[in-house]
């Protein structure tokens, strides 16, 4: 009499071979674009893909009035014309606020032609404000020390 085989049976249930290999090289879907969040959208040149371990940042990248507007308000914080929550005032350090007036020029100079209406404009009415508090602050360090009229 023939013992009977006890164990059990494997069956591969995937499909065959050319349904694998056809699937192994479509390509992944493309990624959905990040979500609305209400806040302002991030640059055009900016193209988000998936990679592991990253995801686009629910608001939009910095803009280039961002930068403008740090390189100002720098500019102002040497001049003396920021407010700590304290009450007290940045130490006045023209050097440093002409050099940040220097880097707005250049930028100026370097993206005409470049820019939108209200980024160009934004760029010209706060080199004009500085430059004119800058040179109010050199007057009247000037009538201070003697120099003056």
């Amino acid at each position: 009499m023939e013992e009977e085989k006890k164990g059990f049976k494997v069956v591969d249930r995937r499909g065959s071979a050319s349904e694998e290999r056809e699937a192994a090289v479509a390509p992944p879907p493309t990624p959905a674009p990040p979500k609305d969040t209400g806040n302002r959208p991030a640059p055009e040149s900016v193209k988000w893909e998936n990679s592991p371990g990253t995801e686009p940042p629910s608001i939009g990248g910095p803009q280039f009035l961002d930068l403008v507007g740090m390189l100002q308000f720098g500019a102002m914080a040497h001049m003396g014309l920021i407010q700590a929550p304290d009450g007290k005032r940045s130490p006045v350090d023209l050097p440093a606020a002409k050099d940040s007036i220097d880097i707005l020029s250049i930028l100026q100079e370097k993206t005409k032609g470049n820019l939108t209406e209200e980024e160009a404009g934004v760029l010209t009415e706060g080199l004009y404000h500085l430059r004119m508090g800058y040179l109010a602050l050199m007057q009247a360090g000037q009538d201070k020390g003697g120099k003056g009229k």
